[in-house]
C-alpha cells in the first residue's frame, strides 16, 4: 500500500512540477485548500562536490504541519532524489552526487487523502567542484 500511495505521489509531484513550470504557481493550490502550512524553504546551501549540504524550512502560519514531508530534488540533467522526511522533522542532510545547479521542493502531505497536499515554491542550490571552491 505505501508504494502505490509513493508511487501516486511521484506522479503527483511530476505533474505538480510541470504544471509550476507551464501556470507559474504550484497545482495543488488550484486543486481546493488544504489543512496543512505551504513549506517556506530556507536559505540554499552552496556544496562543494563529496560534501554534505543542510536544507531546512519552516511551516508557520495558522495551518497545521501535515503527515510528513516528501523532498523532491532534482539534478541538473532531470533525474530526481525522492526523499521522505519524517513528521516534526524540517531540514535533512543531503550529499549531492554531480556539480551544477539542482533544484528542490519540498511536499506537506495533507492526511486527509480527500485533500490536496502542499508543496514549496522551488529552490535552487549550486554543486561545485573542490577546485571551484579553492577560489
Amino acid at each position: 500500500m505505501e508504494g502505490i500511495r509513493c508511487s501516486r505521489l511521484v506522479v503527483s509531484v511530476l505533474v505538480g512540477m510541470a504544471s509550476v513550470s507551464a501556470a507559474g504557481q504550484p497545482a495543488s493550490a488550484q486543486d481546493g485548500p488544504s489543512a496543512v502550512c505551504r513549506p517556506v524553504l530556507g536559505a540554499p546551501p552552496v556544496i562543494e562536490l563529496g560534501k554534505a549540504g543542510i536544507f531546512t524550512w519552516t511551516c508557520g502560519g495558522s495551518k497545521k504541519e501535515g503527515g510528513g514531508y516528501y523532498i523532491v530534488i532534482i539534478r541538473p540533467l532531470g533525474t530526481y532524489v525522492l526523499l521522505k522526511v519524517p513528521r516534526g522533522e524540517t531540514s535533512f542532510e543531503f550529499a549531492p552526487d554531480v556539480t551544477g545547479m539542482w533544484r528542490w521542493i519540498v511536499i506537506n502531505t495533507d492526511p486527509d487523502r480527500a485533500r490536496p497536499d502542499v508543496e514549496s515554491e522551488p529552490g535552487f542550490f549550486h554543486v561545485i567542484s573542490s577546485k571551484e571552491g579553492a577560489h
